[in-house]
């Protein structure tokens, strides 16, 4: 499949996800934007939502493989993919593409408290989520 035809049935299949979570009709945009490490990003919104909601995201490499919570594989194949388990990209680009990956980019995060951390054979990804509305942060650790 050429890669303009897979960035437009990934947009549609978004815009089905989002259109599920309404009980009556919405205006549905869909744009593809430039991403942290060198990523695209395909985004279906509602623009009339509320603020923190009516949003999905998912990343795409240059071979058109998706990934993130609506992709076809998870953050920790395109980890993997990358070769970051020998040349670690900056954890603060990393914490920016796991929000595009896994929060639909609009996750509230610390850029202060990112990092990785080398535990044996494993590499580990620690950062702090801030929970909407009460500003609780919550340490988050992901294991690649």
């Amino acid at each position: 499949m050429k890669l303009t035809r897979k960035i437009k049935k990934v947009q549609e299949d978004l815009r089905k996800i989002l259109e599920q979570e309404y009980r009556h009709p919405i205006r549905i945009s869909v744009r593809e934007e430039a991403g942290p490490l060198g990523m695209k990003v395909i985004v279906a919104s509602n623009p009339q939502a509320h603020p923190g909601t009516g949003m999905k995201r998912v990343l795409m490499d240059d071979d058109g493989t998706t990934y993130g919570i609506h992709g076809e594989k998870d953050i920790s194949n395109l980890f993997h993919q990358k070769g970051w388990l020998e040349n670690l990209p900056d954890a603060a680009t990393f914490l920016k593409l796991l929000n595009q990956a896994n929060y639909e980019g609009i996750g509230k995060f610390s850029e202060n408290d990112c990092r990785f951390v080398k535990n044996g054979s494993l590499i580990e990804f620690h950062f702090v989520k801030i929970e909407h509305p009460s500003g609780e942060r919550v340490k988050m650790v992901i294991i690649f």
